[in-house]
């Protein structure tokens, strides 16, 4: 009898947690704007602030493609206004051109310009010189950089599909990476949203002048007018922004109809499945990451004929959470999964 309900405890336990692993769908309620590329335009799919590709960017295969020094979207700030706002969200699926983006550079920025600096600003950037992302705020200070509030997580300048979430109030600031937190800061006193100036909204590009421009994918764009929380971020991020309304498109770089499929169980424990599929004769390989992007496991490095196939993965060894599962097919553009492993 101790057996029976200890058994049926523990089921309920991992129903439980398997339900929590999902998050909570933030609705669209508070979504304000969002640029998803879906209709091969750069419009604001929820507001009315539509975006204008400057310097050659293309939108292709439902994403923003930014692959040339120089070459980003504008948006009108004022009609952006996070200067508006008590308390935002905003939320970015981008996948770089890997190694490409070394130097400075922002691939969100919204505020003004002083000494060709920018002044009055809020910004996101998931890599940079000094090797880590960031999302940062600052506000009255003649040397922008040295006035900053911001919140640190690690660089991902790999090529691979990411989700970045920046959170903003009137008290602190916080980053996320692929439904994870990785820095939280309190705000300054002088470092307040209202201080922001609705002056210049990129994506791709910083409000610093000497900065490079972003070389990469983004895929969407989101602004919500309220802080999310961690539940409502994690589940947005198992979200798979390649996924348009109606149909899933390729990923960027993968031939098309090529597909990285969920794997099943999820979440599992200890052993899941991972089914692809390919077009055409590839070499192939699947590995296993953690949310820092340490590699734990390899599944398979070796030339796949078309068509559907599969690998299976151990996590016994693993500390339970959430793993991300790589594709990547000729050496191109990789395809990602996120798996939860449940201890």
């Amino acid at each position: 009898m101790k057996r029976t309900l200890l058994f049926l405890l523990t089921c309920l336990m991992m129903l439980a947690v398997g339900a929590q692993a999902q998050g909570v769908d933030p609705g669209t309620a508070n979504l304000i704007h969002s640029w998803t590329f879906d209709d091969g335009t750069p419009n604001d799919q929820v507001g009315t602030a539509h975006g204008l590709l400057m310097g050659g960017a293309v939108i292709e295969d439902g994403a923003l493609v930014t692959p040339d020094l120089g070459q980003y979207m504008e948006m009108d700030a004022q009609d952006v206004g996070l200067n508006s706002l008590t308390e935002f969200t905003c939320e970015i699926w981008y996948a770089s051109f890997a190694d490409m983006n070394a130097s400075y550079h922002m691939f969100f920025y919204f505020g003004g310009s002083k000494n060709a600096m920018g002044y009055n600003g809020f910004f996101m950037t998931p890599a940079r010189g000094d090797n880590k992302s960031r999302a940062a705020i600052s506000c009255w200070a003649d040397t922008p950089y040295q006035g900053e509030t911001g919140a640190d997580g690690p660089e991902y300048d790999d090529g691979s599909l990411h989700h970045m979430v920046a959170t903003l109030n009137g008290t602190q600031i916080a980053l996320y990476t692929d439904g994870v937190e990785t820095g939280r800061n309190d705000l300054s006193a002088t470092n307040t949203i209202d201080a922001l100036e609705p002056l210049f909204c990129y994506l791709s590009k910083s409000g610093y002048d000497a900065d490079a421009t972003w070389r990469g994918y983004i895929y969407e764009f989101n602004i919500y007018d309220r802080v999310l929380t961690d539940d409502e971020i994690f589940f947005t991020s198992l979200q798979d922004p390649t996924v348009s309304v109606d149909e899933r498109r390729p990923g960027a770089g993968i031939p098309g109809g090529c597909a990285l499929l969920q794997n099943y169980p999820n979440p599992f424990n200890p052993g899941t499945t991972v089914p692809f599929t390919l077009t055409r004769k590839s070499h192939v390989t699947v590995t296993v990451h953690d949310m820092l992007g340490r590699p734990v496991a390899q599944l398979l490095n070796e030339v796949r004929e078309a068509g559907s196939h599969q690998v299976t993965f151990d996590g016994s060894a693993l500390a339970g959470g959430m793993y991300v599962c790589k594709l990547q097919i000729d050496g191109r553009q990789a395809l990602t999964r996120k798996m939860m492993l449940l201890k």
